[in-house]
């Protein structure tokens, strides 16, 4: 029995996209067929109009997301979680493989802190930079500590310089604005 879903905005690189959650199943994918938004707002609008056509009122598509990102949560400990060292042994790729998805979403995302903290300085932009180096930091053990496939370390060294880079620009502006 297919699950109820919902549709949500995520961001995604530089762009925002409108993610398809699935009731009881891990993770919002991301539905290319809408394609990309300039704003995380436009998008979360269009995601919004798509779950009104479903007759999915807010309560519940919150619910929904919400579940499905719980979901994703636990399959990521699961692949993390010391007692599957065994799989591990025999299946390394798998579970390695969430952890470096999970890594290059977590430094796609300090990118966006980065661009957020620049566009609209405020009282955040502080703890956005902060989470934004915790991110690199926290990306530079992991290559350290991981042992990744050559592809997986280049797609992370790649995030790692685009991060840092962005951070560089985020701090340079911030001060020069003076905020």
């Amino acid at each position: 029995m297919q699950g109820r879903f919902a549709f949500t905005a995520k961001y995604w690189g530089d762009a925002a996209v409108v993610c398809r959650a699935t009731e009881h199943r891990p993770g919002p994918s991301v539905q290319q067929e809408f394609g990309k938004f300039a704003t995380w707002t436009q998008a979360n609008a269009f995601a919004t109009r798509l779950n009104e056509g479903l007759e999915i009122d807010p309560a519940e598509a919150d619910r929904i997301i919400t579940g499905s990102n719980l979901d994703a949560s636990e399959v990521l400990r699961a692949a993390d979680s010391p007692a599957h060292a065994c799989d591990r042994v025999h299946r390394p790729i798998a579970g390695n493989r969430l952890r470096v998805e999970f890594m290059l979403a977590k430094l796609d995302l300090a990118v966006t802190f980065c661009h957020i903290a620049r566009s609209s300085p405020s009282q955040h932009a502080n703890r956005l930079l902060r989470k934004a180096r915790n991110a690199l930091f926290d990306g530079m053990h992991f290559v350290c500590g991981s042992e990744l496939a050559a592809y997986e370390s280049e797609a992370i060294a790649e995030r790692l310089a685009k991060l840092h880079a962005e951070l560089e620009i985020t701090v340079s502006s911030i001060v020069k604005s003076g905020a």
